[in-house]
């Protein structure tokens, strides 16, 4: 029963239907049946996809037709600047007030804080702002490799057509039938 099973299990597997991915490259042609047309993307530069993207980020997505992605830079983007500013004027705000207080002035908390609360209210903000500044440096370079390996995708044709089938089948061992599993490649 246990054999059964598993058999039954793996066959289930295997039978599932799965995706083939082809690159195609320019000047070929596919062949294909009365009912279905292959289209082929237009070859894109990784070169210029990732200079226009390191001029003006988005524009390598521009360049690739990838429109939607667009909202996602801009809107991380201003994100990201919203919050470095907030950062930024907590810190001075701290740092002012740290000095005041250092100097024996009145500060903006009119004393709620003392000198070593304010220091480590000031370095807090600090190291926030930094860190969202780090964050935009690599958002502007992952902004860059998303444009450039899309580019180099840009010839590949992800279709339905499989390269790999899968089915069951009955072999003689013997005198007893046992169950198998064929596979079959189809190389285009």
């Amino acid at each position: 029963m246990l054999r059964i099973t598993i058999f039954l299990f793996f066959l289930v597997i295997l039978v599932l239907p799965g995706k083939g991915q082809t690159a195609n490259q320019p000047g070929l042609s596919a062949k294909t049946d009365s009912t279905s047309q292959v289209k082929y993307r237009k070859f894109r530069s990784p070169k210029t996809a990732s200079l226009l993207s390191a001029v003006l980020p988005g524009a390598g997505q521009i360049y690739n037709g990838r429109y939607w992605k667009l909202p996602i830079i801009y809107g991380g983007g201003f994100a990201l600047g919203y919050y470095i500013n907030l950062n930024n004027s907590q810190y001075k705000l701290f740092r002012d007030s740290y000095l005041k207080v250092k100097a024996g002035e009145n500060d903006y908390f009119n004393g709620n804080y003392d000198a070593e609360q304010l220091a480590r209210l000031r370095e807090y903000w600090r190291r926030n702002r930094d860190l969202l500044i780090i964050v935009s440096g690599l958002t502007y370079l992952l902004n860059i490799a998303d444009a450039a390996v899309d580019a180099h995708f840009s010839t590949f044709d992800v279709s339905d057509d499989l390269s790999l089938k899968i089915s069951p089948g009955i072999m003689l061992a013997g005198t007893r039938p046992a169950p198998v599993i064929g596979l079959k490649f189809d190389f285009h």
